[in-house]
């Protein structure tokens, strides 16, 4: 049986004692009335009637009574809730009007969500929770109610969301209310699963904030108790959330404009930064650094190459704490993708992205982010790298403004990018004239040095063939000195002639089986007889065989290198020359134990007149020119040459050619 309220049990027993106490005092009065009046009930039978009649009339007076104490109740009942409903309506409307006039200047997110929280304290009831998630970025703003550190700390995206409320509540702007989720079995299960935590409401309501037609956010409401939300009973969750879109629409178009400013001012200063750097490193520390604080990503990567499968790290910049992938890594797989569509692309989870799913698991170990963008960088219509950002702890989903500022960025420094090639280019070609320059230079030294002690030779004695009167003997030695300044003057020219030919590339190689070892022997036969203070010695590898070569010219490379080292030996000295077969190539070697090449200068000594100058060498004739000349010949045969020094304790000089096609054959040649 349903208890009567207490109120009302009040009620009844006050009207029942009022109305036995009216009644007994009625009765009273009466009683004695009629005996005053001499009418007095002498007979049992009158008696009894009357008190019957007077039990009668004593129900019917409590009936009555009850009856009135119902009413009174009712109507006190009434009163009361029309007070507690004036109060509420009171304590709401303080709510709304104390929210509207905090939140009216100009706030930020937090301090709008604060005001909200106390605003609500007083209007919604005290079992509710509730929270606000800003739709930039769409995080959690505030909190309140029980357990609300349960909807706080807490960062979505809009894919993140519960299919239900993204398609309601954020594309359609409608609200959702759902009075018991019990009741609403299947869709809530899948709201449940995709947000945790709003999973044990009983009661739920998701709210659009939205002001001028834009959605800034959205109002979450949940109970233990269902039916506590209603479509009827959440107009003051709705009117406060007008109060607050308002206000969140004012403080996201501040934030705006001054993440709008705040871009323009670094595409300036990147700008300013592009004209006053020529250095490509310079510009990219600054710049990339900058924007990837400004969107607050963990890792930007600018990656170089001519196309999307030759993109390699140039530049790297992380956020503290964050490993760096190296210029050794691998490929940047939102780079590539970037640069093969030629246009940005942005992924808010690249886990959930399956043109990269392959990418990742071919590469594991190297974590490219969760959240990815890149856009291409492009010189001149042809790529020339790409611009990549990262966020590696959690999904993001990026704005059109993080894109335009990507973009814009990326446009600096394909600006900075072209001006700082064009000065290398400008820079490489004064180089080359300063080099051509300090050729010339070289040229006119060496050739007035080097071909004036000839000439000097050749006039010397012509004159005294022609003015004095010389037996045949002086004659004949004379003509053979002459003779002798001739051939160091054509061999002189016809080196000069035949490294432009070389370099110009109009040298041509006549090719066919050379026996390198027989090249080697019979060079030092021909240098022995004028180095006799230098004992040539040679040690053979009999595996060398046949090399496929121009024999004149590898003739050549040999009497230069042992010409240089009987040079360069002014003390005399074994000369030892090698050779061994390696592999597909041949190695030959020659050593001297002269007066040694300075570290410094052993990658000049190949170069035009790349002499080293020293006051040791001042007194040796040379052109400069025989080196040169042997590394361009070595080079037209593939392989490669290299010099190996100490001061003071001489040089070896190494040559590697390949065997080419020609054919190996085991030979025998006595090392002398």
């Amino acid at each position: 049986m349903r208890k009567m309220p207490r109120s009302l049990r009040f009620y009844v027993a006050a009207s029942t004692l009022y109305a036995a106490a009216v009644f007994l005092a009625v009765q009273y009065i009466y009683t004695i009335e009629l005996a005053g009046s001499g009418l007095v009930v002498a007979r049992r039978d009158t008696g009894d009637v009357l008190a019957s009649i007077q039990l009668v009339s004593f129900v019917v007076w409590l009936g009555i009574s009850l009856i009135a104490a119902v009413i009174m109740h009712r109507l006190a009942s009434a009163l009361a809730g029309a007070r507690s409903a004036e109060r509420q309506k009171d304590d709401e409307l303080g709510a709304i009007f104390g929210l509207s006039a905090a939140i009216a200047g100009p706030l930020d997110l937090e301090q709008i969500g604060a005001y909200f929280v106390t605003a609500a304290r007083n209007a919604l009831p005290p079992a509710l929770r509730y929270g606000i998630i800003g739709a930039f970025a769409f995080r959690t703003v505030a909190t309140g109610g029980p357990d609300a550190g349960v909807l706080g700390g807490a960062t979505y995206s809009t894919a993140a969301l519960p299919a239900l409320i993204r398609t309601r509540v954020i594309d359609h702007h409608n609200p959702l209310v759902l009075a018991d989720t019990h009741a609403n079995a299947e869709p809530w299960t899948k709201v449940a699963q995709e947000m945790p935590q709003v999973a044990k409401a009983r009661s739920f309501a998701a709210l659009p904030l939205v002001s001028r037609e834009r959605l800034v956010g959205v109002l979450l409401l949940e109970s233990a108790k269902p039916g506590v939300l209603t479509p009827d009973n959440v107009q003051v969750p709705v009117i406060m959330g007008q109060y607050v879109a308002g206000s969140i629409h004012s403080a996201l178009s501040v934030k705006e404009a001054e993440a709008r400013a705040e871009r323009e001012a670094l595409l300036n200063r990147i700008a300013q930064r592009a004209r006053a750097s020529l250095d490509p490193d310079d510009i990219l520390r600054g710049t990339v650094a900058e924007l990837a604080r400004i969107l607050g990503v963990s890792r930007a990567i600018v990656a170089v190459g001519e196309s999307e499968d030759d993109l390699s790290v140039a530049f790297e910049w992380d956020a503290p704490g964050v490993a760096p992938i190296g210029r050794s890594a691998g490929s940047i797989p939102i780079a590539k993708l970037a640069g093969r569509l030629g246009r940005t692309v942005a992924v808010n989870d690249i886990r959930e992205d399956r043109r990269f799913a392959q990418a990742e698991n071919a590469d594991g170990s190297v974590q490219r982010g969760i959240a990815v963008a890149a856009t291409p960088i492009r010189v001149g219509g042809q790529l020339a790298g790409a611009l990549a950002l990262s966020q590696i702890d959690h999904v993001r989903e990026w704005t059109a403004d993080d894109v335009r500022l990507i973009e814009g960025v990326a446009q600096e420094l394909r600006v900075a990018i072209t001006a700082a090639e064009a000065f290398e280019q400008q820079r490489r070609a004064v180089g080359e004239l300063e080099r051509l320059n300090r050729a010339k230079s070289d040229f006119v030294s060496i050739v007035s040095h080097e071909f004036r002690t000839p000439l000097t030779g050749i006039q010397g004695f012509s004159e005294m063939m022609s003015e004095e009167e010389l037996t045949p003997e002086e004659m004949r030695e004379y003509a053979g000195d002459i003779n002798k300044d001739a051939r160091r003057l054509n061999r002189m020219i016809n080196e000069m002639l035949d490294l432009d030919k070389m370099e110009s590339g109009r040298m041509q190689l006549h090719r066919e089986p050379v026996d390198v070892n027989a090249v080697v022997t019979e060079t030092a036969d021909r240098i022995r007889p004028n180095a006799p203070s230098h004992p040539i010695r040679l040690t053979l590898d009999p595996a060398v065989g046949d090399i496929q070569g121009d024999r004149d010219k590898l003739t050549q490379v040999m009497t230069n290198l042992m010409n240089n080292a009987v040079k360069y030996s002014p003390s005399g000295g074994e000369i030892v020359v090698a050779t061994r077969a390696e592999g597909d190539a041949v190695h030959v070697l020659v050593r001297d134990h002269g007066m040694g090449i300075p570290k410094e200068a052993l990658g000049s000594i190949f170069e035009r007149y790349g002499r080293v100058e020293s006051p040791a060498t001042r007194h040796i004739q040379g052109t400069g020119l025989g080196l040169p000349i042997v590394r361009q010949i070595v080079q037209l045969h593939g392989g490669t040459v290299w010099a190996e020094s100490t001061v003071g304790e001489g040089s070896v000089f190494h040559v590697n050619l390949p065997r080419g096609e020609a054919r190996t054959t085991p030979g025998a040649l006595a090392a002398s």
